[in-house]
């Protein structure tokens, strides 16, 4: 198994659909946080947390149909790009607390806060409640 090492200089964000399968086939490892996979993205994921097809999430989003014909692995390349690019720059609020998948805040729901939850109504639940996934717009922050 090879694992990509950068040589000096900042990391390079890896982009694609699906890149498990193809990180697998070629034997290579990438650091996980520098993986933006859009059959992963929660937000273009189904509500049964399973992947969107390219082509659905590309008629979807972008609004032009790919596969049309033979499959081609350059559209396949600059679709997974423009949407990741267009997730990248949505505008939304920023949320000035922690998110929970900060390695930092991962800890914090110990048993020994279990029967503080059991004591919170749904609201109040609700309010404490973050994230649990890196929003990509904190990409362009960068």
């Amino acid at each position: 198994m090879w694992k990509i090492r950068p040589r000096g200089g900042k990391g390079r964000i890896l982009v694609g659909h699906g890149l498990d399968h193809d990180l697998d086939r070629l034997q290579l490892e990438y650091p996980s946080s520098m993986i933006r996979d859009t059959a992963k993205y929660p937000p273009l994921m189904k509500t049964s947390k399973l992947s969107n097809s390219l082509k659905y999430l590309t008629q979807a989003y972008l609004g032009y149909d790919v596969h049309v014909g033979i499959q081609d692995p350059y559209e396949d390349c600059v679709a997974t790009m423009r949407l990741y690019t267009r997730m990248r720059y949505q505008k939304h609020k920023i949320e000035a607390y922690p998110l929970a998948a900060d390695a930092h805040n991962r800890s914090n729901q110990v048993a020994w806060r279990q029967n503080e939850f059991e004591r919170m109504s749904p609201d109040e639940m609700l309010s404490i409640s973050r994230s649990d996934y890196y929003c990509w717009c904190l990409d362009s922050l960068a």
